[in-house]
């Protein structure tokens, strides 16, 4: 399992992200999803396009949010909008986040950050926003500096293709790929883990609700129990075995814990 390497810039996700505008549909029609972020939250969101005009290719994050609106600052990055994405870093082998701030007159920009494990000390700088593509359905986070309270537009190419996110071992910060909303229990699950009926060994979902309070779900495969049990086969379901009834909105990203049985790629809308 690839560790979650946690930088020296704490993170507390507050809120969620809501999509306004109804989802398109065709070749080459561009999207966008209208993310609501408050004055100093940070929200998760998901990437549900791909590039312009590129056969379904990753979309740079440098044109996945759009800027209009945004705050920027020229010299210090704790005074502008910021992107936080959760990536393989292949040199350490290990899961972590990559931070970029909005630069007045440059864009996205890259935040050099530092590492201290093991006694030992790390640099860890990201790729140009340009230069850096962020695949469908994988998720990020958006934090607003203070005083920043325009309305934020995710946009890209609405793809023809059916989504597909890797999911791996250990904690995911993935979304919905699509322009859509996703019903936990109308989507094609094929991969996840049922632990054996059980929730504390099950795959799990973490959605972060208005509040900022935390919900849990967790897979559920045992037709072997007798009763309701059995209806409750390939099901998300509470912690007190009820059927959950969640809804994600177009746009809104979740973690995904993945506690044994190696990866899968989550494909909702096709066949594993």
């Amino acid at each position: 399992m690839k560790k979650i390497l946690i930088l020296t810039l704490a993170l507390f996700v507050v809120g969620i992200a809501n999509a306004a505008i109804q989802p398109l549909e065709g070749t080459n029609v561009v999207g966008f999803s209208a993310v609501v972020a408050d004055l100093g939250d940070n929200q998760i969101i998901t990437v549900p396009y791909v590039a312009c005009l590129n056969s379904d290719n990753a979309i740079f994050l440098a044109d996945l949010v759009s800027t209009n609106g945004l705050k920027a600052d020229a010299s210090d990055p704790a005074l502008a909008d910021q992107l936080i994405v959760m990536t393989y870093n292949s040199g350490l082998d290990k899961l972590v986040y990559y931070y970029y701030w909005l630069n007045n007159g440059a864009g996205w920009t890259a935040i050099e950050t530092t590492l201290v494990e093991d006694g030992s000390t790390t640099v860890i700088t990201p790729p140009a926003a340009s230069a850096f593509e962020v695949a469908r359905g994988l998720g990020f986070w958006l934090k607003r500096a203070n005083g920043s309270t325009a309305d934020v537009y995710v946009k890209g190419e609405l793809s023809d293709a059916n989504p597909s996110t890797g999911i791996v071992d250990g904690l995911n910060l993935v979304g919905y790929g699509s322009a859509g909303s996703m019903n936990l229990t109308n989507v094609i699950w094929t991969g996840a883990d049922g632990g054996n009926g059980l929730t504390t060994t099950s795959d799990k979902i973490i959605v972060v609700e208005d509040d900022g309070s935390l919900s849990y779900y967790y897979y559920f495969t045992n037709p072997d129990w007798p009763g309701a049990y059995i209806d409750l086969d390939g099901m998300w379901i509470t912690e007190a075995y009820e059927v959950a009834d969640v809804t994600i909105p177009a746009g809104q990203g979740f973690w995904y814990l993945r506690r044994n049985g190696g990866n899968f790629n989550f494909e909702p809308d096709g066949s594993n």
